[in-house]
């Protein structure tokens, strides 16, 4: 299995960008999978400049529905328009964020949920012997 990082907090290996999100390159036996998709592009600057071809990805998982993890989801289904995109369906719920000077729109953009390749997923999936998705986990501090 290979992981590697695609953007984050830190900018990692010199060259690559960085913001508040996150993205996640994996390869399996079987697949080539992108775990969120950071708040911008740059999780697709950072794959080229990494030499990874995120044309050749089958696979991406959202983990949950705020914009530093899917923010680039557009991008990634222009790039790659048959992966198929497996999101949770609370995570279309409107998000926010409550600041001093107001209240900021932190989730998806609602034109995610009408592409094609978006699975909507309500429980627990097995995708194949490979992979199965969790989509329900719950815990907490003692």
């Amino acid at each position: 299995m290979k992981i590697q990082n695609l953007v984050e907090n830190e900018q990692g290996k010199n060259g690559c960008l960085a913001e508040h999100g996150l993205s996640v390159y994996l390869e399996t036996g079987k697949h080539k999978l992108l775990v969120d998709t950071g708040a911008t592009d740059a999780f697709l600057r950072n794959a080229e400049f990494l030499g990874i071809d995120l044309k050749e990805v089958d696979i991406l998982i959202l983990s949950h529905g705020h914009y530093d993890h899917g923010g680039g989801i557009l991008t990634f289904s222009k790039i790659n328009p048959r992966a198929r995109i497996y999101i949770r369906e609370d995570a279309f719920a409107k998000y926010y964020h409550e600041r001093e000077r107001g209240t900021d729109y932190i989730g998806l953009d609602p034109v995610i949920r009408g592409l094609p390749q978006v699975v909507v997923v309500g429980g627990d999936l097995r995708l194949d012997e490979e992979l199965y998705l969790f989509t329900n986990v719950a815990g907490g501090k003692p």
